[in-house]
């Protein structure tokens, strides 16, 4: 019988994502990893042990060596980073399409700018009913003072 403690692989998904939220922001890491390709032999061939080196050495670097944290963030960088195909691309143009993936809002910002703006929308329709009640409140008090007039 299982344990009814144990994670399912869903809410481990999901631990795993809130921690990864938590510890840092991907698009640094993505925006570093750019900077170290434009410095460093721009022209050269990109190649796709390249891409898992640079992942690798970027994760254990921000959370330790080969810690439960950097493997997360590996995996979740390696999700961001585009494969490389066969057609043959520079270390400086592959630089340019992570930056185009760091300038884009991660799905963690995206939620959180959804929440904002219900907040907001929410809070903004809220003064609108107090206004309707205070006006309703002063149209009986003006119309109490008329009638007794």
């Amino acid at each position: 019988m299982p344990n009814r403690t144990d994670l399912s692989q869903p809410d481990e998904a999901l631990r795993q994502t809130r921690a990864i939220e938590e510890a840092g922001d991907l698009r640094q890491l993505l925006t570093r990893i750019a900077d170290r390709l434009t410095e460093n032999l721009p022209g050269r061939a990109m190649r796709e042990v390249n891409r898992l080196a640079y992942a690798r050495d970027y994760s254990d670097a921000e959370h330790g060596y080969r810690t439960p944290m950097a493997l997360a963030v590996e995996r979740a960088l390696l999700r961001q980073m585009p494969r490389i195909e066969t057609r043959p691309i520079t270390r400086g143009e592959y630089a340019l399409l992570l930056r185009a993936r760091a300038g884009r809002a991660t799905r963690a910002e995206r939620v959180a700018e959804l929440q904002r703006e219900a907040a907001e929308a929410f809070t903004a329709a809220r003064p609108r009913e107090d206004q309707a009640l205070a006006a309703v409140v002063c149209a009986r008090i003006d119309g109490n003072a008329s009638a007794t007039r």
